[in-house]
């Protein structure tokens, strides 16, 4: 998760000082061919037990679909460049929503295939994940998002920013840490399997 939030603090940064939209528009691009290509990886690995399929086409599905679903994150790339590049801060929460947003499309048009939501990054740490509860998958997507924001503006010394942004990451936190502490009533505990499209 480290390494997803640096990744996507250095596409921000790259595509504020992206010239052109159509050079954001690509960066968005290339950021989700790695992004879906990694994380998408299972559906090779779901190939190997075909009797009747030969392994290798599992690799070819992975990078075809890839290819496709990298458009979201180029819109939200793009929406954020057309909008926001002006201003860190306003740059990262457009982001944040234009990927929620597309995220939201990805799930609804054409493909309905809401698999690899970037929140996902947030399942090793039990307390921000746990906002879920609250905010939704969607929700830890946008999450992501703002700490990327927190570490653009903490590279660009914008020091206010980051706390205001430090601030709100550490509230949820919060608020996921207490949610994992609740007592379970009842006989039982209760287990709720929610899928990514709902």
């Amino acid at each position: 998760w480290p390494l997803a939030l640096a990744a996507l603090a250095g596409l921000m940064m790259l595509t504020r000082a992206a010239p052109t939209r159509g050079r954001a528009l690509l960066l968005g691009w290339w950021f989700g061919l790695g992004h879906f290509t990694i994380g998408l990886t299972w559906i090779a690995t779901a190939f190997t037990y075909q009797a009747a399929m030969p392994a290798w086409l599992g690799w070819i599905a992975v990078v075809l679909l890839a290819l496709y679903l990298a458009v979201y994150p180029a819109v939200a790339v793009g929406l954020a460049w057309r909008f926001g590049r002006d201003n860190p801060l306003r740059f990262g929460l457009l982001f944040a929503a234009a990927w929620m947003l597309t995220e939201w499309l990805r799930g609804y048009l054409f493909t309905g295939f809401a698999w690899n939501p970037l929140g996902a990054l947030w399942l090793p740490l039990l307390p921000v994940a746990q906002t879920a509860s609250w905010i939704g998958a969607l929700g830890l997507s946008g999450l992501a998002a703002v700490a990327a924001t927190l570490l653009l503006c903490a590279m660009r010394r914008e020091w206010l920013q980051a706390g205001a942004l430090a601030g709100a990451l550490l509230l949820m936190a919060g608020l996921g840490g207490w949610r994992v502490s609740m007592p379970v009533g009842g006989n039982g505990a209760e287990v709720r399997i929610v899928h990514p499209e709902t």
